[in-house]
């Protein structure tokens, strides 16, 4: 299957039709071949059946002839004594009446077969002559057959009859003839099965043997007792003479079943070989015979045969023609195509100038069209895109030309900054403790100057408050400028768990104390262990999340906590405050971004919006991640990872 898969457009044409005819013309040529078959097999037997109604027929019109010339005889013998009495009366040589007599008794001592005899009828239907006296004088035209003898008095009469002990009824047969001065109707009578002695079979043999089915086909009869009274060759022997059990069996079927037909196997005198025949057969129940016709199968199996070797010849020729036939229709199709590869090819080498000649209208026609228009709007995009690109090199260069003076100026103004800075905090944070505790305390309460000291006081506090801010400010720019610089100097060193939290602890007692409304608690590190980092920076990272915790909490609680894992060390910093949107999540670690205060209250210390972002670039130096889990109005959970594998960024 792989390999018809992977094979050519043409192999795969050929198989296709191959396959598709094989299967039409198999089936085609099984349903043909069945319903010949089935056509031959129902002419044959409507054939045999017809044989062997004829032969049956034929047999009875010779019974029905021999019948009614014997029948006739007798009946016209009794009227020819009947008449020769009656010329004696004529002549006065006797009286009527033993004319009568005599002539009752002449009819009386006839008989036909074993129980036939000759009785007469008036033309009322009166029994005036009968073997049995008691029917003498008996009024017999209630019976149907009695009034047609009586309509008739003359001519041939078939009627059922059954005896008073008998079960069946039987036919019968009669001759009437009417002897008109003493108004008898003679009759004739007899059942017909007593007539079989009087049927000469060679009468008809001649003309029973010229009813054949087919070639071989020939007709037999026999009797009840399986007596062969006419066949081509076992004219007189019983079936049990037939020298084979098989052979005898199909006799002795015959004879049983009477009427039907059967398959057989058969062997003619001079074969070998049995072959198969079949045989349909009918009884003639008057004569006690079974007439049967037979026919060999090889007379509609020939025919079948021919038709087999036709559709294998025509089989053979579809398929070879069929070779050249999917091999054009194979080459129509592939030369467009390996056109249209050899087209592609080019094009994926980069010659987009190629172009495919519509040689038709077709579908390959309009694929080659496709192709052209394809290959003129990819020559568009290409120019488009590279002028694209050149200029987006060219803004690249000016933006890392710019990227690069952005974190020069930054770490030049920072750095030039910081000096003057700390020097005007320091200043500040002097000049606020001696105004505290020098000028203050010279002031007495109702000194009018006491006032404006106050609120020099805290204007003084204002302004050391936002020197420190703005320092924040200068060493977070600093220490971005230096991180995306490459130039941050980390001093990895091991660091236990329980000493960084204890030192972040402490750092930020002083600012939790002036939130009393907030529960600070530092969970304990259960096993405690050391990790490889710079304790600078994780201090660093840790007193930004907590800062930003008690930034965003007016009541509740914050709690930090650490622990040990597999593969290094997690911290934990979480709060009960007002949380972070949905919206704002992934936003808070981006440069300058702070999040909206939701429910429009200051948490009255304002940020800078790069601590998030310089505590990310401090996590993933160390190869760890920083994350956020906040629900608006519950409270905010800040979780990061540092590896056990130590500085990720070297």
């Amino acid at each position: 299957m792989l390999s018809l898969i992977n094979s050519r457009i043409r192999t795969k044409l050929y198989v296709a039709y191959a396959g598709a005819f094989l299967v039409i013309f198999l089936v085609s040529g099984v349903i043909i071949y069945s319903l010949v078959g089935s056509i031959l097999r129902q002419a044959i037997e409507v054939e045999l059946t017809e044989t062997t109604e004829a032969l049956r027929t034929m047999v009875r019109t010779s019974v029905d002839v021999s019948i009614k010339n014997y029948m006739r005889a007798v009946a016209e013998k009794s009227l020819d004594e009947a008449r020769a009495l009656y010329r004696q009366v004529k002549r006065g040589r006797l009286t009527e009446e033993e004319a009568k007599r005599r002539a009752r008794h002449a009819l009386l001592s006839m008989t036909i077969g074993k129980t036939g005899r000759v009785y007469c009828l008036n033309s009322q239907g009166i029994m005036v002559l009968h073997h049995k006296r008691s029917l003498l004088g008996v009024d017999m035209s209630g019976l149907p057959f009695v009034r047609e003898q009586v309509r008739l008095k003359e001519g041939y009469l078939e009627y059922e009859w059954r005896e008073p002990l008998e079960p069946d009824s039987r036919p019968k047969a009669v001759y009437m003839t009417y002897f008109e001065p003493w108004d008898w109707i003679i009759t004739a009578s007899s059942y017909r099965e007593e007539f079989a002695q009087l049927v000469n079979v060679e009468d008809f043999r001649s003309r029973f043997l010229e009813l054949r089915s087919g070639r071989s086909g020939y007709p037999f009869i026999l009797d009840y007792d399986g007596l062969m009274l006419l066949h081509p060759y076992l004219v007189g022997r019983h079936f049990s003479e037939y020298g084979a059990e098989e052979l005898g069996g199909v006799a002795r079927r015959i004879v049983t079943e009477r009427n039907g037909h059967f398959d057989y196997m058969w062997v003619n005198p001079g074969e070998t070989k049995p072959r198969k025949k079949v045989v349909y057969f009918r009884d003639v129940p008057e004569m006690g015979w079974v007439v049967s016709s037979s026919s060999y199968y090889d007379e509609f199996q020939k025919p079948l045969e021919a038709i087999g070797y036709v559709l294998l010849v025509a089989l053979a020729v579809a398929v070879l023609l069929m070779i050249p036939v999917s091999m054009g229709i194979g080459a129509l199709i592939t030369r467009p195509i390996e056109q249209l590869q050899r087209s592609f090819a080019r094009a994926a080498n980069g010659d987009f100038s190629v172009r495919m000649e519509q040689h038709s209208r077709d579908e390959l026609g309009l694929m080659a069209g496709y192709f052209n228009s394809f290959m003129e709007r990819l020559t568009a995009y290409s120019n488009d895109l590279e002028s694209e690109i050149a200029s987006r090199k060219e803004t690249e260069k000016q933006l890392i030309a710019m990227d690069k003076a952005k974190s020069l100026f930054l770490a030049s103004a920072s750095h030039e900054l910081r000096t003057p800075l700390t020097s005007i905090i320091g200043f500040l944070k002097l000049m606020e403790k001696n105004f505290s505790s020098r000028f203050m305390p010279v002031l007495g309460p109702l000194d009018p100057l006491g006032r404006h000291a106050r609120q020099f006081e805290k204007n003084l506090a204002i302004v050391r408050i936002e020197s420190d801010r703005l320092g924040r400010l200068v060493n977070d720019l600093l220490d971005l400028s230096k991180i995306e610089a490459g130039r941050m100097e980390w001093l990895d060193r091991p660091l236990r768990l329980g000493e960084a939290v204890n030192r972040a602890a402490e750092a930020i007692s002083a600012y939790a104390a002036e939130k009393p409304n907030v529960d600070f608690s530092v969970l304990p590190v259960r096993e405690d262990g050391e990790f490889l980092a710079d304790a600078d920076r994780i201090h660093q990272v840790i007193i930004n999340l907590l800062s930003n915790a008690f930034k965003n909490t007016d009541a509740g609680s914050v709690t930090l906590s650490a622990r040990r894992l597999e593969s290094g060390a997690e911290f934990s910093v979480s709060d009960t405050g007002r949380g972070i949107p949905k919206s704002d999540q992934l936003k808070i670690f981006d440069i300058f971004y702070q999040g909206q205060d939701e429910n429009r209250r200051s948490s009255g210390v304002l940020g800078t919006g790069l601590g998030l972002a310089i505590c990310r670039q401090i996590v993933s130096h160390y190869g760890g991640e920083l994350v956020v889990d906040s629900v608006v109005g519950k409270g905010s959970t800040f979780r990061f990872t540092i590896p056990d594998s130590g500085a990720a960024g070297g």
